[in-house]
């Protein structure tokens, strides 16, 4: 088992099992209401060394800023 890292740190076409979300309430609504919360299984669609990160969840994505991948930490599956 991988240990344990923040989305911004994994590559493209990575698998990734959600184990924390470190925010504010407002961004960790934001987040569980599009579907990414604890144990989530995602996929890192685009991760650049710069620019947004999108990731898919289920059959939807959504780009996230570097500063909100910094704070959701995963593991490679």
């Amino acid at each position: 088992m991988e240990e344990k890292k923040s989305l911004s740190q994994f590559k493209k076409g990575d698998k990734v099992r959600v184990l924390s979300v470190n925010c504010g309430r407002t961004l960790s609504r934001r987040l569980s209401d599009l579907g990414l919360f604890e144990e989530t299984e995602i996929e890192i669609i685009k991760n650049d060394d710069f620019g947004p990160i999108i990731v898919k969840i289920l059959n939807s994505k959504i780009a996230l800023g570097r500063g909100e991948a910094i704070k959701i930490y995963g593991e490679k599956i």
